[in-house]
């Protein structure tokens, strides 16, 4: 009897724990379980006091919701219409103490159902930006990084105090941002395109390739600016066993110029900064 006494005493208190451990938890909110405008407004309150996600989730009725990662400090919020989908809403949030009344979102777009949006700059490139934290800090190419996807950087070190990173996107119209560094902290940045030049990246490896044997190839490419003015593709070109750096030089086509800014002195793209409220965008891929 003392037994069982002391069984049912033990089951009582794992069913107490197991209560309170539910009542802690964070919601996951799933399709089709419960009502996602509740959950959504339990879990994140700033939603409920945001007129731009009230009106949506109005004009859209049922909706279901999922988190994403953006980086360290933020999180998006995807709200996602459940019937007839062809556009979705998300928000930038800071990840805080919502309850406490602190403000959290930070910025708000209207994108297609198949879109996703992009991951920090810090997270898409973690090494160069550990090496490099001031980097962390130049919304330019934050806003480069998040909006034209690069995929990959080259870093040119002259000296040991003195740095140039090239972020360059090479998938489609061939575009860098390219950033000088001294002692750690930038100097400063340029932005360039294919499209602002005479001579573009197809022309550029053709005549990289003239005259080379017939099984040669690219195998890098890179826009290199030099004294503010002068610009040259600097292709390695592989023929055989041997690789050659063949150097294109092209001008600027007419009406155009180098971007090129220094900290605090303008900017290439409008940034929002952190806690200034939010804005919203339309954006379509």
């Amino acid at each position: 009897m003392k037994k069982d006494i002391v069984l049912l005493a033990l089951g009582l208190v794992i069913a107490v724990l197991a209560c309170s451990a539910s009542a802690g938890a964070v919601v996951t909110p799933l399709p089709g379980q419960g009502n996602q405008t509740q959950i959504l407004y339990g879990v994140h309150p700033n939603a409920k006091t945001n007129e731009t996600i009230t009106a949506f989730i109005a004009e859209h009725g049922e909706i279901w919701w999922h988190e994403g990662v953006y980086n360290h400090t933020h999180k998006y919020v995807y709200v996602v219409p459940a019937n007839a989908c062809e556009e979705q809403l998300v928000y930038l949030n800071r990840i805080t103490d919502e309850r406490s009344g602190e403000q959290s979102i930070e910025r708000i777009w209207i994108i297609g159902c198949d879109e996703a949006m992009p991951l920090a700059a810090e997270l898409r490139f973690p090494e160069i930006f550990a090496k490099y934290p001031a980097l962390i800090n130049d919304a330019e190419l934050r806003s480069y990084i998040e909006s034209q996807s690069p995929n990959r950087y080259e870093e040119v070190t002259a000296r040991p105090s003195r740095a140039q990173v090239y972020f360059i996107n090479d998938t489609g119209v061939f575009t860098e941002y390219i950033v000088l560094l001294s002692g750690g902290e930038i100097v400063s940045t340029t932005y360039v395109s294919e499209e602002n030049l005479t001579v573009g990246r197809a022309e550029a490896e053709a005549q990289a390739l003239s005259g080379q044997p017939s099984g040669a190839s690219v195998e890098n490419i890179v826009l290199k600016v030099y004294g503010g003015d002068r610009i040259v593709w600097e292709i390695t070109v592989r023929a055989d066993q041997k690789t050659d750096v063949v150097q294109v030089p092209s001008d600027l086509a007419p009406g155009q110029s180098i971007q090129t800014t220094t900290p605090g002195f303008g900017a290439v793209f409008a940034v929002l900064g952190a806690g200034t409220g939010f804005v919203l965008c339309r954006r379509r891929g």
